[in-house]
């Protein structure tokens, strides 16, 4: 495969050109272009799990980890139909393919954003904080629900209520989890 980052260039560097993106850096799988108010990194993790990856933040640092494709086209209110499904490729035709979706639908629905504009960040910053409390509402009645299965030691029901938010769980929910599994011989 030809260097992940010419790739990269060549299909988004017309569209962030025009936009006044210049990359600033790059390395094998990573490249970074910067505007006078974003940074929108894209990367290919081709050591795990060979997958795209593009990232965008307001070079400000008002916020914290960079926002995440998916994160982008819903703020952006792409229709899921359009939405690339998966972001893992196997080859140059695969990663072209996807970084050429990746750019139409930048091009269609996230100019704002890739422009810095402020109704854009508010709304994108605000999806990520509804996702945030819907998450931690998620998780604290998933607690409160398995509070009684571990003090009862029913390591199946407790297992049944938290295995579906294991990835949102705090360190000590998650040590809980562990034991109840390996208790069940799971895992």
């Amino acid at each position: 495969m030809n260097e992940f980052t010419e790739i990269a260039e060549d299909v988004l560097g017309d569209l962030l050109g025009a936009l006044g993106f210049v990359r600033v850096d790059k390395a094998f799988d990573l490249a970074i272009f910067e505007s006078a108010t974003c940074t929108l990194t894209v990367g290919h993790d081709s050591q795990r799990s060979s997958e795209v990856f593009l990232g965008l933040n307001r070079r400000d640092g008002t916020y914290g980890p960079d926002f995440d494709f998916g994160e982008v086209v819903r703020a952006a209110s792409v229709p899921s139909r359009l939405q690339p499904t998966g972001y893992a490729v196997r080859d140059e035709k695969s990663v072209r393919s996807l970084l050429q979706t990746m750019a139409k639908l930048l091009a269609a629905y996230c100019v704002p954003l890739l422009r810095g504009e402020g109704h854009a960040w508010s709304k994108l910053v605000s999806q990520r904080d509804a996702t945030r409390y819907a998450d931690e509402n998620l998780v604290r009645l998933a607690l409160n629900d398995a509070i009684e299965a571990w003090h009862v030691k029913n390591f199946a029901k407790f297992i049944e209520i938290l295995g579906p938010v294991r990835h949102l769980l705090g360190a000590s929910d998650l040590a809980k989890l562990e034991y109840a599994e390996q208790k069940l011989h799971i895992g």
